[in-house]
Order: structure tokens, then C-alpha cells, then sequence
């Protein structure tokens, strides 16, 4: 017992080698939670773990940092099948290879040839983990639905662990059989060094003059692709009857909007958002950005806009929503169980009904109307990132959270 006892603190205290597998196209198409884990890998500064990413094209082993040094290209792709395939066998060939390398394997797919690693790991007696990230996606309950469900559920309660980036999407696991001894949940961070509040309104103007939006106007914030999950139907009618009561009111729309910013989005309902604002004579006050690569410029935006407004469907965590209230801004965001552990309504945001355009409205006149309110919430919510979701404490939690694995 004590021989069992020493080799395991001393697995604890040496340097851990975390080996991390993204979908192959993670170069290749815009994700949220890609670009969460390249801000972490270049803030990552603590020795004991290190990061390390299989590179898809040729199947070398990267560190972290280097690997997700890379701009995202003008035009995304979907990964085919047949190359999903080869990745398939050059993965099981890498791991096959390098097990003596890997201490932890930490998988960031859900692609059922990927979570074959599952098994691979339990044989190998390597602890892996899967990363869940979206409530009514990527959780038993709707996974269970899907072709090769019942098998995908099976690969993941094989693993070691699960890691949840809410409370909401570990509650999901444990009430589908999962022992909640193997559900972790650690909430995303915020790298409060890029993402403040500005610093006074004549800064406000500067940033204004830069990115050529109306220097006098109420600017309204959505940040998120254009689509029907992220309710970006309900945010178009909440501004165009709010616009109605304030001539000056603008809306900034950053995030893809075309198929080659990303390939899943729906033309069709885009066009019909389009249609709606030229029938209303709104198109000229709404500015859609495109996705921004730049997070300084991201944090930019949101530090010349007024109010951040997200009343989307479905969430995983909503990293958006993190990153407005860290720049101290008021926050409309929908009633999502996943957010409602973060927002508090009244305290630090408002929260409105899933779908409820006038909710919206309603919300985003009175911010208007009370700078005070707008002013306050603003405040609490950059102490609540200042407090629980700074990137030094998220560190901290995740090492914990690996060195149990061990």
C-alpha cells in the first residue's frame, strides 16, 4: 500500500503530458471552443503540465502553443469522410507509438472513430477525458438519439472522466447513468488582460473612429455565428421595435454570416433576417463585421459598443457572454440554465425568456432608459470575472483536475 501510495505522488509531481485530439479541420473551421484552447495554450505558464496536439497533416506531435499558432484561412471547409478515415488510422498509429509519451489523453470530439480512443486508453491504462461543451449536443440525452449513439455513450463511460464547462452539462451525465465521482465541471475562463472595460468615453469615440461605427448612436452588441440557435431571428425583431422609440440605435452583429466563414450556417434563414430589416428600412443601421479573428480587435468592439444582447437558444457555456461582462458591459442574455450560474438577474445582467423577442426589447429600452442600472450591472459583472473566471484560477482547477486523473 505504501510502495502503491509513493509512486502515485510521484506520478502526481512530475511533468505532465496531456495529449489533446481536436477534429482534424480544427485549422480549418471556426469553433468557439477551438479558439477558447488557443488562448489558453498561449497563456498557459505553469511547468508541471505540459500541452501537446497531434498535427493532423503529417501526424507529428506538437506542443500546444505551436500547433494553434495560426490564423484561421478567408474560406472554412467541412473535413470529408474519407479524410475523417485517414485521420482515423494515422491517429491510432501516433497513439500506438508515442503511449509511452502520453500520461493523459484529453478529447475534444465527439466523432464516434474518434472516440474509439476510448477503449484504446482503457487498455493502455491511459486516463482519458472528454470535454463537453454544448447542452443538447454533445450530452447523453441527445446524444443517445443519434446514429451510433448507444455506441458513442458506451465509448464515454469508458473514459476516466468527463469535463463539463457547466454545472448544467455535468447534470445531464450523472442523470444518465454516469457516476457523478467521474464528472468534473469547470466553467471557461476570461483573459481579463485583453477583455476590460474601456476606460472613459473619449476612449469610447477613439475606438468608435477606428472601426468606423456611429460615434453618437446606442450601439447593441450580438457576438456569435448568425443562426437560428444563437437567436439571432429574436434579436433582429427586438431591435427593429426597439428602433422604433430610438432613431439612433445601432446594432453590431460580430461573427459569421456566410458560408465561407462557416459552412454550417443557413442561407436561407440568413436572407430572411436581411429581408426583415430592408422591409423595416434597418439595413443601413445594422453592421455585420464578420468573424473577427483578432481578439484584440474582438475586445475592441465590445468596449465602443453600449450593451451586449444574446438572447440565444441553446448554449454550452456562452464564452461571449464571459468575455462582455469581463469589459463591464450590461448584458441581455436568454433564461439558459447553463447561464443563469453565471448571469443573475438584476445583479449582474438580465436575463429573458428563450425565444422572447419583446423580453428583449423590453430589457434593451430599459438599460436605455436607466444609464444608472446599465452602469451597475456593467460593474458587477466585471467583478464576477474579476472573482471566479480570471485564467489563473482556471489553471489552477484544471491541473487539480489532471493530477486526480493520475
Amino acid at each position: 500500500m505504501k510502495n502503491k501510495k509513493q509512486n502515485r505522488d510521484k506520478d502526481i509531481n512530475k511533468n505532465i503530458k496531456v495529449l489533446h485530439i481536436f477534429p482534424p479541420n480544427f485549422k480549418t473551421r471556426f469553433g468557439g471552443q477551438i479558439i477558447f484552447w488557443k488562448g489558453c495554450f498561449s497563456l498557459w505558464d505553469n511547468p508541471e503540465v505540459t500541452h501537446l496536439v497531434l498535427e493532423p497533416v503529417n501526424g507529428r506531435l506538437m506542443k500546444a502553443r505551436d500547433a494553434f499558432d495560426f490564423e484561421y484561412p478567408s474560406v472554412q471547409r467541412i473535413t470529408p469522410i474519407w479524410e475523417r478515415i485517414v485521420w482515423l488510422f494515422k491517429l491510432f498509429y501516433f497513439l500506438n507509438k508515442n503511449k509511452k509519451n502520453i500520461d493523459i489523453l484529453h478529447l475534444h470530439l465527439l466523432w464516434w472513430w474518434g472516440l474509439l480512443a476510448s477503449p484504446w486508453a482503457k487498455w493502455q491504462h491511459v486516463p482519458a477525458l472528454y470535454e463537453s461543451i454544448l447542452l443538447e449536443a454533445d450530452t447523453p440525452s441527445n446524444i443517445i438519439r443519434e446514429r451510433f449513439g448507444k455506441f458513442k455513450v458506451w465509448c464515454l463511460k469508458n473514459l476516466k472522466a468527463v469535463l463539463a464547462i457547466s454545472p448544467y452539462l455535468a447534470e445531464d451525465y450523472v442523470n444518465n447513468g454516469f457516476p457523478s465521482s467521474k464528472i468534473f465541471t469547470l466553467i471557461n475562463y476570461v483573459d481579463d488582460n485583453i477583455f476590460f472595460p474601456v476606460r472613459s468615453l473619449e476612449e469610447k469615440k477613439i475606438l468608435r473612429k477606428r472601426y468606423n461605427l456611429p460615434l453618437d448612436a446606442i450601439i447593441l452588441i450580438f457576438v456569435g455565428s448568425v443562426k437560428e440557435r444563437k437567436g439571432a431571428d429574436v434579436l433582429i425583431e427586438a431591435f427593429i421595435q426597439a428602433s422604433l422609440q430610438y432613431p439612433n440605435l445601432y446594432l453590431l452583429i460580430v461573427g459569421p454570416n456566410q458560408s465561407n466563414d462557416n459552412p454550417s450556417l443557413d442561407k436561407k434563414f440568413i436572407d430572411n433576417l436581411y429581408f426583415r430589416l430592408k422591409e423595416s428600412n434597418l439595413l443601413e443601421r445594422v453592421l455585420f463585421s464578420g468573424f473577427i479573428k483578432n481578439r484584440m480587435d474582438l475586445a475592441c468592439l465590445y468596449q465602443a459598443s453600449d450593451m451586449f444582447v444574446f438572447p440565444s437558444r441553446n448554449e454550452g457555456l456562452g464564452n461571449v457572454v464571459l468575455e462582455a461582462m469581463a469589459c463591464g458591459m450590461p448584458v441581455v442574455v436568454s433564461r439558459l440554465p447553463v447561464l443563469e450560474g453565471v448571469v443573475q438577474h438584476e445583479h449582474n445582467g438580465l436575463l429573458v425568456p428563450i425565444g422572447d423577442s419583446q423580453a428583449v426589447q423590453d430589457n434593451i429600452v430599459t438599460l436605455i432608459n436607466t444609464p444608472t442600472l446599465a452602469r451597475e450591472l456593467g460593474e458587477s459583472a466585471r467583478n464576477v470575472i474579476q472573482q471566479a473566471h480570471t485564467f489563473q484560477n482556471w489553471q489552477i482547477n484544471l491541473i487539480r483536475f489532471y493530477k486526480s486523473l493520475l
